[in-house]
């Protein structure tokens, strides 16, 4: 799951206690008190850290062990103590939630200070302890990123390389494997360098996996979750690292499919006209399409034509134009590289060609700037020009009445196009005989500039009334 968009999943809860005698809350105690009371002096450990979310909002995440009871959350009276004396520790009510399947817990803190907390619990009669956890939600909050490297030595023994960001306080990187789907925790391990791979321990120097191993194996095909925390000698976390990633490759899945006839199909990309960070990949369908499928490749800098390089993206995607096109929509906010999309008819697998992704370095130019006159009745003829980017080889011309219905759609290489007149038409993607215009009805022409490697250099989009 994604920890950072936890807070908008639940409900903050106050929890009342009516035991009056062991509460904390309705009888104030303090930490020290609380442990003279249920301990004598060994503790176990609970192993802790801490992570903002703005300047304001805290994650404090712990692992409780099988069996934990009476898991508490108690915070310093201000930053200034000693915070090894635990006399200056107060109790706090704080929303408690499972992350990652229920193997770890997370309390939700909102204040805008800067403190010292710990967890505790109890287990098997025994108290459990953190270690005092720096809270620095005001004074250095936590970085959160995609950015880390994947790679395949085997097709389910990813490994994951990250940078350190020049922070010199990192002691220890605590990474987790969960399944994107359900949130099922796989594995949660600790290295002190920054690298790790599943599921290889000669690095791991502590992990949270029963018996020392992950519950389950990768699975091809499945969608799953690294989250990596960077944390310091003061349990503080400096950055957090959150990438979702599918084991097996563009060329595995081909291998598998060998037995099927490959055919092209059509897709190209667009920057958002508004926002460089969204970019929309289209793609056609024939009829009786399934199996649809999006891969990209890490970076701009490989060899597209080896699909090796492209690993799978489970991105949202729905149907535009009236369900002739689809869309998936790509949010990203300096990363560009090749992408294609699959699918499948009974025993024949569409691949498109390569789509060099250019969300930053040439972003698509969205325009009204159309030329529209009526050589022939209710046959307009639409005259454009280049924006900025002259490397347009062709251009796709797509005609949608106001019901958002796809009455015509063509390809050429001019910059001119006339409504049922094909004779510099180079193909099209309309399979009917595209009717006839209606008097003074209102259509829409949208007009897409494709360089040769399929991206969009130019978006024209104009409404119009037929005469």
């Amino acid at each position: 799951m994604k920890i950072k968009a936890f807070l908008t999943t639940f409900f903050i809860s106050i929890l009342l206690f009516s035991c009056a005698e062991d509460n904390d809350i309705t009888v104030p105690r303090n930490l020290q008190e609380y442990i003279e009371s249920t301990s004598d002096g060994n503790f176990g450990d609970v192993v802790a850290c801490a992570a903002s979310i703005s300047s304001t909002e805290c994650y404090i995440f712990y692992y409780p062990e099988e069996g934990a009871t009476d898991i508490r959350y108690y915070e310093a009276d201000s930053l200034n103590v000693d915070e090894t004396d635990f006399s200056n520790y107060r109790r706090k009510v704080l929303t408690n939630s499972d992350v990652f399947g229920d193997k770890l817990g997370m309390f939700y803190r909102e204040d805008e200070d800067d403190n010292w907390c710990l967890v505790t619990y109890m287990l098997d009669g025994e108290l459990h302890k953190s270690n005092t956890i720096r809270l620095k939600n005001a004074s250095s909050q936590t970085g959160w990123t995609d950015e880390v490297a994947i790679a395949y030595p085997e097709t389910l023994t990813p490994n994951f390389t990250w940078s350190d960001y020049g922070i010199t306080d990192t002691t220890i990187y605590f990474q987790v494997i969960s399944e994107t789907e359900d949130d099922t925790f796989v594995s949660g391990t600790c290295t002190e360098d920054t690298f790790f791979q599943y599921y290889d321990t000669s690095n791991v120097v502590f992990n949270i996996n029963e018996d020392d191993l992950p519950e389950d194996d990768l699975v091809e095909d499945t969608e799953y979750q690294f989250t990596m925390m960077a944390v310091s000698d003061d349990n503080w976390v400096n950055f957090v690292i959150e990438e979702t990633f599918i084991p097996k490759n563009l060329q595995e899945y081909l291998d598998e499919n060998s037995d099927k006839t490959i055919e092209e199909s059509i897709a190209f990309a667009a920057s958002n006209s508004s926002d460089n960070s969204l970019t929309y990949v289209y793609y056609y369908p024939l009829v009786g399409a399934s199996a649809y499928r999006y891969y990209e490749t890490d970076n701009a800098d490989v060899d597209e034509t080896d699909f090796s390089n492209y690993r799978r993206k489970d991105l949202s995607d729905a149907a535009v134009y009236g369900g002739k096109l689809r869309r998936y929509l790509r949010e990203d906010d300096d990363n560009e590289g090749w992408c294609i999309v699959t699918y499948i008819i009974g025993d024949v697998l569409y691949k498109s060609e390569p789509v060099r992704i250019k969300s930053q370095t040439s972003p698509t130019e969205w325009s009204t700037e159309v030329t529209i006159t009526y050589p022939q009745t209710l046959m307009p003829q639409f005259t454009w020009t280049d924006g900025t980017a002259t490397t347009s080889e062709k251009y796709l011309e797509i005609l949608t009445n106001s019901d958002s219905e796809v009455l015509s759609a063509t390809f050429t290489t001019d910059k001119t196009f006339q409504y049922y007149n094909d004779a510099n038409v180079i193909s099209y993607i309309h399979t009917d005989t595209p009717p006839t215009l209606i008097f003074s009805d209102e259509y829409d022409i949208a007009i897409l500039g494709l360089s040769s490697d399929n991206w969009v250099n130019l978006f024209i989009q104009e409404t119009f009334l037929s005469e």
